[in-house]
């Protein structure tokens, strides 16, 4: 295995992981104590895109006073 110098790498854009899911969900709650993270993802507060756009929209929506 061959590994790359970090300073070709530490520049780099994250790789795209793809659009939060009910099952993305699943699967953080299934996975979060192997992983940690926060109490939010262990106990499955996470939005998913969906929700997000949703309140999003909701929020863009209302008048300012």
């Amino acid at each position: 295995m061959s590994l790359e110098n970090w300073e070709d790498v530490i520049d780099r854009d994250w790789p795209d992981q793809g659009p939060v899911t009910s099952e993305t969900v699943r699967a953080i709650q299934y996975h979060a104590q192997r992983y940690g993270g926060t109490m939010r993802e262990a106990t499955g507060r996470v939005w998913t895109n969906e929700a997000y756009e949703a309140r999003r929209k909701k929020v863009l929506s209302t008048p300012l006073p």
